[in-house]
């Protein structure tokens, strides 16, 4: 059995999903953090997100926008502070790093449920090892708080169903929700597909989002997805018990063969 490659780490992962043609529309530009990359994207977009590169959890995750007087910075579920200058952000951004590598992220306009930003996991799992990928389900992550991450735990947000919130912070119909989640499906399918380029997981989860156009982009990929995010959403039941089902029959299959 061959060892387990390591884990790639944020600017890595957009490199290598951006070189697959069907993947890389989804992507928000993404490059190493330095004082010139971040002056270059906010040029470019006016608001950015800079995000460590082997971070989890939301955790050291800042937002950058500009104002009418100079700029704006707030992390994760942190109060916001105003700087004067580009130079006054990185200085801030520097003591957050404390020497850690960090990426630089086109900033997206999340949509928002009930006046809260949102993303979605897109689960896609395995049931036997070498088996076909198989989409378990989605989940909608809303954020808690004033929090400018979706991750439930630290921002200590709420878990709904995806067409619920499409519906709440687009005004979207049914039959429009519905396509959007279809987008969101293949997408898993794409990716997941792409990422056994590189190793062969028995289960992965995107975060992917849609924007305030109603844009749909892929985010994150979690190699250790979480089952309770899903346990955690008590108007779909039911997408629980499918993962739950999924990776005990990877587990009693892997048995099998060894």
């Amino acid at each position: 059995m061959s060892a387990r490659k390591p884990e790639m780490g944020k600017y890595l992962l957009y490199r290598f999903f951006a070189k697959d043609k069907h993947v890389r529309r989804y992507l928000p530009e993404t490059t190493r953090y330095t004082h010139a990359s971040l002056k270059q994207y906010m040029r470019r977009y006016g608001m950015v997100y800079v995000k460590p590169c082997a971070g989890s959890q939301g955790k050291g995750i800042c937002k950058v926008w500009t104002t009418k007087h100079g700029y704006m910075v707030k992390k994760n579920v942190y109060a916001q502070r105003a700087c004067s200058s580009l130079d006054d952000v990185t200085r801030y951004l520097d003591e957050v790093r404390d020497g850690k590598a960090y990426i630089v992220q086109q900033g997206i306009h999340l949509a928002k449920y009930k006046g809260k930003p949102f993303d979605i996991r897109v689960m896609m799992q395995r049931d036997r090892p070498g088996g076909k990928w198989q989409f378990s389900g989605m989940v909608a992550k809303v954020a808690g708080g004033n929090s400018i991450v979706t991750n439930t735990a630290l921002s200590h947000g709420t878990v709904i169903d995806v067409d619920v919130a499409l519906a709440n912070a687009l005004g979207w119909k049914q039959e429009k929700c519905k396509k959007c989640m279809q987008k969101l499906e293949q997408l898993g399918f794409l990716a997941a597909r792409h990422f056994d380029n590189y190793q062969k997981y028995r289960e992965l989860g995107f975060d992917a989002a849609v924007d305030v156009k109603g844009k749909v982009w892929l985010i994150e990929q979690n190699t250790a997805p979480s089952h309770r995010l899903f346990a955690r959403n008590k108007q779909s039941p039911g997408l629980f018990r499918r993962i739950e089902y999924r990776w005990g029959a990877y587990h009693r299959a892997k048995a099998k063969r060894a």
